[in-house]
């Protein structure tokens, strides 16, 4: 009945062979399976938990409770699940692939390359777990092995318009704008519309500092499409660099209009506020910069800065210490720091700070010496 596509059938008789034999994990399993099928989600997890209860070693059941409770946005029972039915069948690709897409999905990008490593080593023919292995790579800083992955993805399936879009930005990311449009203009080929792929042409482009190609395709993108806030954001970075500065104003504008979260773009239109002399605007898009991207030390240094340039000393160091932490190895934070410290009558904790900005910059310049003689 289930392999005839009888769900209620087979719900049906599953639950006659549980009630002959109740602590049978696969039969719990099975019922769970079909419950949820039928989108009786509350009663499948529940039979998927009995089954686990039943034989902690089942590793369908804790691969199918996982995934009830993932579609149910139950993440922190769900992962866990996912992740036990990876390690007790490590050879199956299915519970490799899902749990690694999973932490995917909630931004543990390292902890993802070793499932999807699994994945792609057990199912070498499958193009999804070579993508996904290279967005987890990408994420984790491995630009190479991101690049490996994506070309594996894309010869597996050469129709695929994300793989190959993730492909051509390594590739621009990694200084190869004009094979990066090589792989944007087979999208073209096969998709004339397709706006995102115009939009990374453009944005290889501006890599190559070649911005009187990069305008343009921006300007055609955004007619095409209007509402594209990173068609607005990349326009603006282009008008930047050409000091176009109050057009590109207007473009991050629109781009922070139409997508809030962009926090390079309230980064960006900071530093353009910053350039003009409004510091309150200044502080306004670095404090939204910021709360969007914590991580980001640059955001905070400029945040600090402005915050001293406004006279609100408290809050400049507050910042200026958080850049610190973020970024050690930046003398910048360090020294307007000592600035802050000193007009606040600190001349003690003012020194202090100087001199470890100088130690940073003495590093910093060592490690730089260094890279040049060996590239040498």
């Amino acid at each position: 009945m289930k392999a005839n596509g009888d769900a209620a059938g087979a719900l049906a008789s599953f639950e006659q062979a549980a009630a002959l034999r109740p602590k049978l994990a696969p039969l719990q399993d099975e019922i769970g399976f079909l419950l949820a099928v039928l989108q009786r989600n509350e009663e499948a997890i529940s039979r998927f938990k009995a089954a686990v209860a039943l034989d902690p070693k089942y590793a369908p059941s804790h691969f199918h409770l996982g995934i009830a409770q993932w579609l149910a946005q139950d993440y922190a029972h769900g992962l866990p699940e996912l992740q036990t039915a990876a390690a007790l069948a490590p050879q199956t690709f299915d519970y490799q692939y899902r749990f690694g897409t999973a932490l995917v999905d909630v931004g543990q990008f390292k902890e993802a390359v070793a499932p999807l490593k699994a994945a792609a080593a057990i199912k070498a023919s499958e193009p999804s777990a070579w993508f996904q292995l290279g967005v987890a790579l990408q994420k984790s800083g491995d630009l190479a092995g991101a690049e490996k992955a994506y070309w594996q993805a894309v010869e597996l399936n050469p129709g695929d318009v994300n793989g190959r879009n993730a492909l051509g930005l390594a590739l621009v990311n990694t200084r190869r704008p004009e094979q990066g449009i090589e792989q944007f203009e087979k999208i073209l080929a096969l998709e004339p519309g397709n706006n995102t792929a115009k939009l990374n042409i453009g944005f290889a482009y501006l890599q190559k500092s070649d911005l009187e190609k990069a305008i343009p395709q921006f300007r055609a993108v955004i007619a095409a499409e209007p509402a594209m806030a990173s068609a607005h954001y990349d326009l603006g970075v282009a008008l930047k660099q050409k000091d176009r500065l109050e057009e590109a104003k207007l473009e991050l504008q629109k781009a922070i209009e139409l997508e809030p979260s962009l926090a390079e773009a309230h980064y960006t239109l900071g530093i353009l506020y910053w350039q003009s002399g409004e510091f309150e605007r200044t502080v306004a898009e670095m404090q939204a910069a910021a709360s969007l991207r914590p991580d980001n030390g640059e955001a905070f240094f400029m945040l600090g800065t402005a915050l001293k340039q406004k006279g609100d000393l408290a809050g400049a160091e507050s910042a200026l210490r958080q850049a610190m932490r973020l970024n050690p190895g930046n003398p910048g934070p360090y020294n307007t720091l000592g600035q802050v410290l000193r007009q606040k009558g600190d001349i003690a904790g003012s020194k202090a700070a100087y001199a470890e900005g100088a130690i940073v910059k003495q590093r910093a310049e060592a490690a730089q010496a260094e890279l040049l003689n060996r590239k040498r």
